[in-house]
């Protein structure tokens, strides 16, 4: 099998999530990091300059023998199920990984609507009123919602769903996005457990250091 994910050189969740899947079922595949510039074309002709089709002019693109594959929810579990980090025969474990992605995906767009829509016309220092007020709102539903379940909550597990989780929240409270708070996700104390489960494995570590920029800013999980 050829597989090829193609992403910008950035650990963001949803290129993320894929890749490290199959990196720790030690799948091989062709981890692709492309330009800003070359996406910003592909956005417009649908091909980057390698040739690599972009069927919704988006990114990120999993590439299974030449079939771009494309949403971040279908890529995370057609290599979750490669690897073992998704479930096969437990048709509600899945959902649950499923609904954790889709959480994810629906922070990640509400942020993006807001840059896009919003901040034409205000700056940047209404972003922790945007945080306070809607985000936060979001991931306190999330922590409700693993609190009360205990598929998530083993130490020697792994899924999916925990590698997204880990990924956005290092993400939001990095500091990199500018406006935000950094010291919100040890108030979620299931989310920081999941975080700190997932930062201290092994082989998550051996992915920061052989993929991850010097400078890359880590979650603040504590």
């Amino acid at each position: 099998m050829d597989l090829k994910i193609i992403y910008v050189n950035t650990p963001f969740w949803r290129a993320e999530v894929p890749r490290i899947s199959l990196f720790y079922g030690s799948i091989d595949y062709e981890d692709i990091r492309i330009s800003r510039e070359d996406f910003l074309s592909a956005k417009m002709n649908g091909f980057t300059k390698s040739g690599h089709c972009l069927p919704l002019r988006q990114i990120p693109v999993l590439i299974i023998n030449n079939y771009s594959l494309t949403q971040t929810g279908a890529m995370s579990r057609y290599c979750g199920k490669l690897s073992g980090l998704y479930p096969k025969n437990d048709e509600l474990l899945a959902a649950k990984i499923d609904q954790i992605i889709d959480i994810c995906t629906d922070m990640t767009v509400l942020f993006s609507n807001y840059r896009k829509n919003i901040e034409t016309t205000i700056k940047h220092n209404k972003r922790k009123e945007f945080f306070d007020n809607i985000i936060i709102k979001k991931m306190k539903l999330l922590e409700k919602i693993l609190l009360n379940d205990s598929s998530f909550k083993d130490p020697k597990v792994l899924s999916i769903a925990e590698i997204a989780i880990w990924r956005i929240f290092g993400w939001f409270s990095s500091g990199l996005i500018e406006g935000f708070p950094t010291n919100f996700v040890k108030e979620l104390k299931t989310i920081q457990m999941i975080c700190l489960k997932v930062e201290n494995l092994d082989f998550i570590k051996k992915w920061i250091n052989k993929t991850y920029h010097p400078d890359y800013v880590r979650g603040n999980y504590k």
